[in-house]
């Protein structure tokens, strides 16, 4: 086989692999323009690392405690949209928000002084939306506080340009009920990932996108480009405020197979990107081992130790070695790889 054709035929491969059950990603983030800089967040990043060993404990009071220090956005009369992670619910799996989380967020909203709250999530693979909402005891949770769910998979769409966007595409078409937020509240939860080693606040936003436009589990933004299109989609639409939930986290193969991890811990803060980047500290990850939030660092708010102001425990007296995904590994090794073999092509 020549040279030629097998680098050629192995991209391809790869390409197709994104869209089911394999999505390493081929080409890298590239370095982001001054237009795309533009939109960045300026000044420091309040982020809360804040002890919560059970979710039996009282959740709203451990955040509303800190709520002077964590110098939380403004959210009277707002009309606002929780978005938690519902991608899949296996047994055992720590894999979705746990609902003790959502319902303490719901309190927060209330106390905070929104207008109105709902709930809403496109789950990524599972399309029973009633089974996964029972099964994860999110669905009974937004009955016990009396707020509404939507199904983003089914909602209308906004077709919503993108500007300097780095995946490649022109449009988003992204739900109205985001759209027409005032506030959207990220819910996510603290998981390891086969795919971008990581999942907290930014990939969490891939649930905004609706299936029944984009593919399960949201295939067309795979073969995109995964990190290119959490990169977009968080320059798009941007959250006010996230809550991760790291009382019980997921290590190993995740965001769906791994296995628990008692963390005990809420980790929140305004900026997706200072959130994510302290998250991925506690999991043991340095910052350049995760492209989409090293560039999110430059493209949408503060990712580097000095640009963020802690409150609670330090990054250190609660950070521990996550189990990466072998998948992860294998993918990026292998990712690698071809990119040095496609260069030194290029170079002849």
């Amino acid at each position: 086989m020549k040279r030629r054709f097998f680098i050629q035929s192995s991209i391809a491969s790869l390409a197709m692999a994104s869209c089911s059950t394999a999505a390493p990603v081929i080409d890298k983030l590239t370095r982001p323009t001054e237009k795309q800089k533009a939109g960045r967040r300026t000044g420091p990043s309040h982020v809360g690392i804040l002890k919560a060993d059970s979710y039996n404990d009282d959740l709203f009071a451990i955040i509303k405690k800190n709520l002077p220090s964590l110098k939380i956005n403004d959210f009277r009369d707002k009309s606002v949209v929780l978005k938690p992670n519902m991608v899949e619910c296996p047994p055992g799996k720590p894999a979705t928000t746990n609902p003790e989380v959502l319902k303490a967020v719901i309190r927060l909203m209330d106390y905070l002084g929104a207008k109105k709250i709902v709930v809403a999530e496109g789950p990524g693979h599972m399309r029973d939306t009633e089974y996964i909402l029972e099964a994860t005891g999110i669905g009974s949770a937004c009955k016990e506080m009396g707020i509404p769910f939507i199904d983003i998979n089914l909602d209308d769409l906004v077709k919503v340009p993108i500007p300097e966007s780095f995946s490649g595409m022109d449009y988003f078409y992204l739900p109205d009920t985001i759209m027409n937020a005032d506030a959207v509240v990220n819910l996510p939860k603290m998981k390891t990932h086969h795919w971008v080693g990581m999942t907290g606040s930014m990939k969490n936003m891939f649930g905004i996108v609706p299936g029944r436009k984009y593919g399960y589990p949201k295939n067309i933004l795979h073969a995109q480009g995964i990190p290119q299109c959490i990169i977009d989609l968080n320059r798009i639409v941007q959250t006010k405020l996230t809550v991760v939930d790291g009382i019980t986290a997921m290590e190993g193969d995740g965001p769906i197979n791994g296995t628990a991890r008692h963390m005990g811990l809420i980790i929140i803060g305004n900026d997706p990107a200072a959130v994510d980047a302290t998250t991925a500290r506690i999991m043991g990850y340095d910052i350049e081992e995760l492209d989409y939030i090293e560039i999110a660092g430059q493209v949408i708010g503060n990712v580097q130790s000095e640009e963020i102001q802690i409150v609670g425990c330090p990054v250190k007296d609660v950070a521990v070695e996550f189990e990466r995904p072998i998948t992860y590994l294998r993918d990026k090794s292998l990712s690698e790889k071809l990119l040095r073999e496609r260069a030194q092509f290029v170079a002849g």
